[in-house]
Parts: C-alpha cells; sequence; structure tokens
C-alpha cells in the first residue's frame, strides 16, 4: 500500500490563497489613489489589504480566523515558524481603521486617519509583506485565474514514516499541524 500524506491542499485553498492576495493588491493601489487626495478611507483601505494577506496565511495553515477584524488576533493564529509572520506583525494597529474608524462616534465626532507619512509608512509595510506572501506562495498578482503554488504549511517538520495503530501497513506523516 502507498504511504497517504495527511494534511494536503485542495485546489480550491490555492485559489483563495491567490485570490486573497490579489484583491489585497487592488486595495493597497486604491489606498494609494485615496492617500493622494488626501482621503481618510486610505487608511481603511490599507487595513483591508493586511486582513486579506493574513487571511490567505491562515488559509495556508489550515486555521479559521472568522469574521474578525482583529489582526493581532489573527496574526497569533499564525504559527511562530511561518516565515511571514513578523511582517504581518507590524500590521496589527492598524485593526482599529476596520471598525470604529468607518462611521462618526455616537457623539457625531469623525475620527482621524494617520498623517501622510505614518499612511506612506504602512502602505509600504503593506506592499513589502504581499510581495513576500506572492514570493512564498507563487502568485503571480497579475494573472487572474490561477492558484497559488501548492506549499505545505510553514510548520512543516521532517517528514517521516510512522506506523499506523492496528494496522500493518505504514502512513508518511508530515508533521503539519493542522
Amino acid at each position: 500500500m502507498k504511504p497517504r500524506i495527511e494534511g494536503s491542499w485542495s485546489l480550491s485553498a490555492e485559489f483563495l490563497i491567490a485570490n486573497l492576495l490579489r484583491v489585497a493588491k487592488e486595495d493597497l493601489a486604491a489606498s494609494r489613489l485615496l492617500a493622494s487626495a488626501g482621503n481618510r478611507n486610505a487608511v481603511y483601505l490599507c487595513e483591508q489589504a493586511a486582513e486579506k494577506i493574513i487571511r490567505a496565511v491562515l488559509t495556508s495553515e489550515k486555521q479559521h480566523a472568522g469574521i474578525s477584524h482583529q489582526l493581532n488576533d489573527m496574526v497569533d493564529l499564525i504559527p511562530d515558524q511561518n516565515p511571514i509572520k513578523s511582517s504581518l506583525q507590524s500590521t496589527e494597529h492598524l485593526a482599529a481603521y476596520a471598525t470604529s474608524y468607518r462611521y462618526p462616534s455616537p457623539t457625531g465626532r469623525i475620527k482621524q486617519g494617520p498623517d501622510a507619512r505614518t499612511l506612506e509608512i504602512d502602505l509600504r509595510n503593506m506592499e513589502s509583506a504581499l510581495s513576500e506572501a506572492a514570493r512564498w506562495f507563487g502568485v503571480d498578482l497579475d494573472k487572474d485565474g490561477t492558484p497559488a503554488r501548492a506549499r505545505a504549511s510553514a510548520t512543516l517538520t521532517q517528514a517521516s514514516v510512522v506506523e499506523t495503530p492496528g494496522s500493518n501497513s505504514n502512513r508518511l506523516s508530515t508533521g503539519l499541524s493542522y
């Protein structure tokens, strides 16, 4: 009997990862356009790009963040061994712009966004994280309809053959933590 690899990817996960990264790229491009016009929603789209990149990484780790916009909680779900995690930790402060920032407060106050210099730093950090994720997953951000490259979880440890209890066969354990 052939060894079985546990935790294999599905093609739909590969398309989801690729398309989350492509939409993140569009969010960043729109954020830049809004920033050039001084529009306060530029930072919201920067946060949205961060969220999509984090969700792509979580998908690769077979994690689901639900509907939360708490970037710090989402990043915490990413295993420390993941090479993209450190880039994403610098985005956690953007979470505030996903929720309460979008609407006036109950008293009618409109929260101010970051200054232009801070927003530029955030945009550069997100563009860097997006490039890193696209390289890691082998995604051509400009070529719609193509999936991410099948890539095992970053928490993959050395594969080993282990005996399956109660069976005369062996199975390949990839060490994936799903």
